[in-house]
């Protein structure tokens, strides 16, 4: 009897989730991974930049003040997982490519995808305070947006 196979979305879902087992930061483990024609093109995951000590390893102003959720973002050194994956792809890898990430892009991230080439972001888990803001202006901008609930059957919302 044949094993089903996970959907496309599942496992480059999957690979994001791995990839943010990388991640840095002290306060969230975040992944990215770029896609264009069922191939991977970059990964990426949350944390303070080459050569510079991590966050967990005191790097950190922000995490290092304890500073409360929501606050002193300017001090986090973590550049974001999504950044990270644009930063290591060429425009030519991009254009037109899907970005896979752990979470909903934040607005800072958004602006850096819609200028980038991406087609398509696909996030997994929940929702925040922002998401409708990110959502709305990445429509804007042409760039097609869903959000999954989950990885196990859980049918995408296409917010597009």
């Amino acid at each position: 009897m044949a094993v089903a196979r996970v959907s496309w979305d599942e496992y480059y879902l999957e690979l994001a989730r791995t990839t943010s087992t990388r991640a840095t930061c002290s306060r969230r483990k975040h992944g990215a991974v770029i896609v264009h024609g069922r191939r991977i093109v970059s990964t990426g995951y949350n944390g303070g930049p080459s050569g510079y000590p991590h966050c967990e390893d005191g790097g950190c102003p922000r995490a290092v003040s304890d500073a409360p959720q929501g606050h002193d973002y300017e001090r986090c050194i973590a550049i974001h997982a999504e950044a990270n994956a644009l930063l290591f792809s060429s425009p030519e890898e991009r254009e037109g490519s899907s970005l896979y990430c752990t979470g909903a892009p934040c607005f800072g991230c958004a602006k850096l995808i819609a200028n980038s080439g991406i087609g398509e972001v696909v996030a997994a888990g929940g929702r925040y305070d922002g998401w409708i803001e990110v959502r709305d202006f990445l429509r804007s901008c042409g760039v097609r947006v869903r959000l999954l609930d989950g990885l196990e059957g859980v049918p995408s919302l296409d917010l597009t």
